[in-house]
């Protein structure tokens, strides 16, 4: 489970797709445009695939920013319209703020008519951890690369490049921007970054950081344990991680507690 990732889901799903119109051709096509990107700006590109649910990915052999393994950075199709072996790259107060601005795009362009969602482009800078171990900034954009002939959205078009200025600054600079007009939108998702958790959910985690099981953090609170451990779980679907340390962990990175 990923950050936001049923709220996106339920953008992805307001799309029809009708298989049966789709040219391959065109898909063959953008990955050979990834591949020639990939070659150009020694990054990663991916392109995800609605029809299917996949994405197809190129990553440069020199992309050592990504910090991926050998495995990964091979691997040219995921079953999975989110990268997500690359998501766990990104520091995580970072990754919610992408997530929201990945939603607030496919938000707005997905409501557009089909030509003019393929003029706008999201974009951030994000710190990831590289091969070793330490937190680079990354250049990252989103956009719509093609619709289905009856117009909907069919590949989605992301990118991750090393940024040219490395300067420790706060925040990821989320924007999107309306490239015909040159309109640019700049965003900002601190409040809705703080509550990505409930205050419920804030408290459950402080007792949890302190070593506390469920069954005493119930007794604290004067709620069952089924109560106690759902929450747990939605801590865990909701900062991405697999294990209540992981969780303190991207929690106090977030700045959450």
């Amino acid at each position: 489970m990923d950050v936001l990732q049923k709220e996106i889901e339920e953008v992805y799903a307001t799309q029809e797709i009708d298989h049966t119109g789709l040219d391959k051709q065109i898909l063959e096509e953008k990955l050979r445009f990834i591949r020639s990107l990939t070659k150009i700006n020694g990054g990663c590109a991916v392109i995800s695939d609605l029809s299917n649910r996949k994405s197809y990915v190129s990553v440069h052999p020199w992309a050592n920013f990504l910090g991926l393994t050998p495995a990964e950075s091979a691997l040219d199709m995921i079953d999975s319209m989110d990268e997500d072996y690359i998501y766990r790259r990104i520091h995580p107060e970072d990754l919610v703020e992408k997530r929201l601005l990945e939603y607030s795009f496919f938000q707005k362009t997905f409501a557009l008519p089909p030509i003019e969602r393929l003029k706008y482009r999201g974009r951030c800078r994000l710190r990831m951890r590289n091969k070793s171990e330490e937190y680079q900034y990354v250049d990252n954009l989103v956009q719509i690369m093609e619709n289905t002939p009856d117009g909907n959205v069919w590949l989605i078009f992301c990118s991750y490049s090393l940024a040219a200025d490395q300067r420790a600054e706060q925040g990821i600079y989320p924007t999107i921007t309306q490239m015909e007009s040159g309109m640019v939108e700049t965003h900002s998702f601190s409040e809705e970054h703080r509550n990505i958790l409930s205050e419920r959910e804030k408290e459950i985690l402080r007792f949890i950081r302190k070593g506390m099981p469920s069954k005493e953090i119930a007794v604290e609170l004067c709620i069952s344990v089924n109560t106690v451990n759902r929450h747990r779980q939605n801590i865990l679907e909701k900062l991405s991680v697999s294990n209540s340390i992981e969780a303190c962990r991207a929690a106090e990175l977030m700045k959450l507690l």
